[in-house]
């Protein structure tokens, strides 16, 4: 069984999703102010309101438990309904690290902005879609 420490570095190392979709139609962002950190989550979001494809960018220097706090918002967003994605919080982003009790106190704030991130790309995408669907007077 892997360390909670080996986990995140398992799940940081994971580059399939790190870059923003070209399709994104959704983006969001959340810097964190204390360390510098700038993520960046972009979704592809399909007419069904499923995430389809989802993606991310963060600072060269990011820590670790970053990288894979984005990793996992990724993850925890692909295949959902566009609702059940908003949903996804820090806490479940931290549990995904862990196999014993989340994310250590010093790296929450990697989860928080996670979270937000994504939350900001699906409101963008619903956005967006409002703004697609108003007619033009």
């Amino acid at each position: 069984m892997a360390t909670d420490k080996q986990k995140v570095l398992e799940l940081a190392a994971d580059r399939q999703h790190a870059q923003l979709p070209v399709e994104a139609n959704g983006l969001g962002q959340a810097e964190e102010p204390h360390c510098g950190d700038l993520l960046r989550i972009g979704l592809v979001v399909n007419p069904r309101q499923v995430v389809v494809d989802a993606g991310f960018t963060i600072t060269e220097s990011a820590c670790p438990p970053a990288v894979a706090s984005a990793v996992i918002a990724v993850q925890l967003a692909l295949n959902k309904p566009v609702l059940a994605a908003y949903t996804v919080d820090w806490n479940a982003i931290a549990e995904q690290m862990s196999d014993s009790d989340g994310l250590d106190k010093e790296h929450v704030h990697c989860a928080r902005m996670a979270e937000l991130a994504l939350k900001r790309a699906v409101l963008d995408y619903a956005a967006k879609r409002g703004a697609a669907q108003q007619p033009n007077n």
